[in-house]
């Protein structure tokens, strides 16, 4: 469990499926454990995870509620074995298998070992592309299913160079969990949208702004745009918050920049020797990966013009 990595391929990130915030918890450490990479040891189906509850504890538990750990811990193990997944295929295909086929809940040793379903294999084993990685003190002061959902979902987007959603609200409550339920608008909006933005904005490294749209006939609405950003861009930031692509380009466009950062790592060869393929892919790595824009006195704003008075 390497710096507690959590990876998965976006097609597990973007399954639908419901589960509480404790089995949430107890999945993710597990999945932890998983070694990803295309060239680590086979994994198969008699493959077994052991986590303590100690550990979880560790991560995802204040001093005060380390006391419900256990307790908390042995019923999140007893429902995950019960928790299906649908992934998405291609050919309008759809797999509905399980998380894990086994759980073995040791009050003894205060540890549960899982042992994950031979069909989810391929979406958390020997990733080449398209996953989805974070650690899981990232989420862990993430209170609510629904929090820790929007998160990976962002965490997902952004990796694929999307800054920006719009879905209808029957496709967000699809790939929240919660299809059937929060029929009413305003309960959705309350109890799962506003609530998950406001955790997410507050706890983790990402800010999350979202405008709703209105049907076209008729009263209520229909829809959603999410516009998120990591936190470390708020100085690029608009007026209402969200992330200023006209910003990101005059970056992007100044010359001392280009000389600074042309050999930035994750640049290709050819964005290391054209100008244009160098705006192109630095406009997705800024927003990324704003945190490698580190040389002393070169921070992403000191490209901005400066402001006159």
């Amino acid at each position: 469990m390497e710096n507690n990595l959590v990876v998965q391929s976006n097609e597990l990130v973007l399954a639908a499926y419901t589960m509480t915030t404790k089995e949430k918890q107890l999945l993710l450490t597990c999945i932890s454990r998983i070694d990803s990479r295309p060239d680590a040891p086979n994994i198969t189906k008699q493959t077994k995870f052991t986590v303590t509850v100690e550990e979880v504890a560790k991560i995802f538990y204040t001093d005060s509620t380390k006391k419900n750990a256990f307790r908390d811990l042995e019923q999140a193990s007893n429902r995950l074995f019960d928790r299906e997944v649908l992934i998405a295929l291609e050919d309008n295909k759809t797999l509905r298998t399980r998380f894990v086929s086994g759980v073995l809940y040791d009050p003894n040793g205060e540890q549960i070992t899982i042992t994950f379903a031979e069909d989810v294999l391929p979406y958390l084993t020997q990733l080449k592309a398209n996953f989805t990685k974070y650690r899981l003190m990232e989420v862990s002061e993430l209170s609510s299913i629904h929090s820790m959902r929007l998160y990976e979902l962002i965490v997902c987007w952004v990796g694929q160079y999307q800054y920006t959603k719009s879905m209808d609200l029957d496709d967000f409550r699809y790939v929240m969990g919660i299809k059937g339920k929060y029929k009413q608008f305003g309960q959705l909006r309350e109890r799962v949208i506003e609530t998950a933005i406001d955790e997410v904005n507050e706890s983790t490294n990402y800010k999350i702004t979202v405008e709703y749209h209105k049907k076209s006939r008729g009263k209520g609405y229909e829809g959603l745009t999410l516009k998120f950003h990591r936190k470390t861009l708020d100085k690029l930031t608009s007026a209402d918050g969200t992330l200023s692509q006209a910003t990101i380009q005059s970056i992007v466009d100044n010359v001392q920049f280009m000389n600074d950062y042309n050999n930035h790592p994750s640049l290709s060869y050819d964005g290391k020797m054209q100008t244009d393929a160098f705006k192109r892919e630095m406009i997705n790595i800024i927003q990324r990966e704003p945190e490698s824009f580190n040389k002393p006195k070169k921070a992403l704003e000191s490209y901005l013009p400066k402001i006159k008075h």
